[in-house]
């Protein structure tokens, strides 16, 4: 009998003594595989030059690259100056329209400062907001809360108030704690301070939320702003409820400078008929109505309890079973997908699929955006996207993220500089890297005091962060069963001043409340990584990662600690420069910890041992104490060029609109 992550009754370890069945992970490991093992391997599997079965990236980033997309208009064509200090968001957002209107192509921004007083959401596929390049074209965001701590965004006195309006306060974020939305001195929705609330400063309802509660006509709405200490804050204004009113004005987000969002989740949820399997490349669905070939598809396993105590998983929302692929056919109730699933994704879960809508084809080229003010707004997000890109961007002062994904396919940032941020408190900000994303790129691309940088998280999978360099902040797995995806090339310079943890490397534990265990094979190839403690720290439930021909240089601790059920990785060919003269270059904590392969790795300094702990290790050999603090030479400088470049001709596709 084959036991699987999803399996509902562990059988592993049946007929072995109590103690040992206790050091054994909580399930049957499946991605350590021997390449004459052949009948192991799926479509989800790469044999690279080593020997060793790798992920496959071979379609990773924007479908047949990021294209030239040809000028179509200039933003001075719709008002707007540069250096006038003048307000040019209505004229971007009106450039973006027009854009789209004509089939898409890119709006042309000149030299100098544009200044946005308001976000941009831009909706349509085939947008390019293109500038001179990122020292001549600026974009400065100066949207700002009013002078009296609270106002509410995008609504004046008298508005007429529909089930669609969106009524939303904005608040002075440093010390906000509650937040109150009254319609005629009586509560309507309020806010207040959690763990992730960060540097929250908004507060949000739907009209359909008072319509059939009030009587259509005149009210008084209010926002109470509520601070540490005790002080309030107050908005108030004259509104008008109407209950036949469909407000169909498009009310640019707030949640970015520059959003491009897609409609997101479009069809019911079909719940899988049976287990998807890791590497099948066909699902059956218990329906297949409104799904045809060239859709894309969402699916998830969503977090079950009996999952979670699979896992140990202690975090108590959040996302961690996911990815998104395109149909390629549909006959009865199965569906055939262009790509292996990465990961199981079992019916005693309910595992479901779902179609998607994204926006495509959208970018932001060679400019600077700067943000002013210290709100948590990100400077460019790819929402609900596929096949988009950020290329050229600097950007100074993100109030939240600098360019970041979410529910994101095939997208890339390249050519970027990301210069710190306003916020660095906890709840998620200053990060780069990729969240609930899938097969994104980010390529040549350098940070400075953000607080993780590079990081994956929330079901992030196939994802590849390469030949980049990442100052003042550490490199995560932040949280949420993040899998498949590729650090290599890249250089971190870990601190703690920017809210980092001071590892180089650190992967969210089941413990955690906050962010749960990461899941099985994430690669780290050909990095150049240094740390105050530990290089690399596995918090458990982590399945066969390839730590491969890196450099670790640790002020204080081991070369790689792992513990609770990390397990069957391969530490292979690096090089460990522990300071501290008593660390040894492996740590294995828990006894679960087995079938660890350590070999051909170079130790220098610490105290000269190659493993500690009580774990049943897997191969340790050819490992050497020496003075030798050079980088490794691997077989190959790029793992992710190689499979590429091998194999990845025959898997690459044209690009698709």
């Amino acid at each position: 009998m084959r036991c699987t992550l999803f399996a509902l009754v562990l059988v592993i370890g049946g007929g072995l003594p109590a103690e040992e069945t206790r050091s054994l992970p909580p399930w049957e490991g499946q991605y350590k595989i021997d390449p004459s093992q052949t009948e192991k391997l799926t479509a989800a599997d790469v044999v690279g030059p080593d020997g060793i079965a790798y992920p496959n990236w071979t379609r990773t980033g924007v479908e047949g690259g990021i294209p030239q997309v040809p000028p179509i208009v200039k933003i001075e064509d719709f008002g707007a100056r540069a250096d006038d200090n003048g307000d040019d968001s209505h004229a971007l957002d009106a450039a973006c329209v027009a854009v789209a209107e004509k089939g898409g192509g890119a709006v042309v921004l000149g030299s100098g400062t544009y200044d946005l007083d308001w976000p941009v959401t831009i909706r349509h596929n085939g947008v390019v907001i293109r500038g001179q390049g990122a020292a001549n074209t600026r974009l400065r965001f100066r949207y700002a809360i009013p002078a009296s701590g609270v106002g509410f965004y995008d609504l004046a006195p008298g508005s007429r108030i529909g089930k669609s309006t969106r009524i939303t306060a904005h608040c002075l974020p440093k010390g906000l704690m509650k937040v109150d939305l009254l319609l005629d001195g009586k509560l309507v929705h309020n806010w207040e301070r959690s763990q992730h609330s960060g540097n929250t400063f908004a507060c949000s309802v739907r009209g359909d939320t008072l319509i059939g509660k009030f009587a259509d006509g005149e009210h008084s709405l209010q926002a109470v702003a509520h601070y540490q200490g005790g002080s309030t804050r107050t908005a108030q204004m004259p509104v008008v409820i109407d209950s036949n009113f469909t407000d169909s004005r498009r009310v640019p987000e707030w949640q970015a400078v520059l959003l491009f969002a897609g409609a997101g989740l479009v069809e019911r949820q079909q719940k899988f008929a049976t287990d998807g399997a890791r590497g099948a490349q066909s699902l059956v669905l218990e329906s297949t109505a409104g799904l045809a070939a060239g859709d894309c598809l969402y699916v998830e396993a969503p977090a079950t309890t009996r999952w979670k105590e699979l896992t140990k998983n202690a975090c108590l929302w959040g996302r961690y079973r996911a990815y998104q692929v395109r149909i390629v056919g549909v006959e009865g109730n199965r569906v055939t997908i262009e790509q292996p699933l990465r990961i199981e994704f079992p019916v005693i879960d309910g595992a479901f699929a779902a179609k998607v809508r994204p926006i495509s084809r959208c970018g932001v080229e060679d400019l600077t955006i700067e943000q002013t003010e210290d709100l948590w707004i990100t400077s460019v997000l790819f929402r609900d996207a596929w096949n988009c890109w950020a290329r050229g961007v600097t950007v100074k002062k993100c109030g939240r993220f600098p360019v970041y994904g979410s529910n994101a396919k095939f997208c890339e940032v390249r050519d970027c500089v990301f210069d710190d941020a306003w916020f660095k408190g906890g709840g998620g900000t200053a990060y780069a890297g990729w969240d609930g994303c899938w097969d994104c790129l980010m390529e040549n691309v350098e940070t400075f005091k953000l607080r993780h940088a590079p990081l994956f998280q929330w079901a992030a999978s196939g994802n590849v962060i390469r030949k980049s360099v990442f100052h003042d902040s550490d490199a995560q797995w932040h949280a949420g069963w993040t899998n498949e995806n590729l650090m290599e090339q890249c250089q971190v310079i870990s601190t703690k001043g920017n809210g980092g943890y001071g590892y180089g490397m650190w992967a969210s534990p089941p413990e955690d409340k906050a962010h749960g265990p990461n899941g099985p094979r994430n690669v780290v190839y050909n990095c150049d990584v240094s740390s105050p403690q530990a290089g690399l720290w596995m918090g458990g439930m982590n399945e066969n990662w390839l730590v491969l021909h890196n450099r670790f240089t640790v002020d204080s601790g081991p070369g790689v600690l792992a513990k609770q059920a990390s397990f069957a990785h391969i530490i292979r060919g690096n090089t460990f420069v522990l300071k501290d003269g008593k660390s040894p270059m492996v740590q294995l904590a828990t006894p679960d910890c087995i079938d660890v392969d350590i070999t051909d790795n170079r130790l220098v300094g610490g105290n000269g041992q190659f493993r500690t702990g009580s774990a049943r290790p897997g191969q340790v050999a050819r490992n050497e104490v020496s003075t030798n603090t050079e980088r490794p030479q691997p077989p190959v400088p790029s793992i992710y060029e190689w499979q590429r470049n091998q194999v990845g001709q025959s898997t690459q596709r044209s690009p698709q609109p």
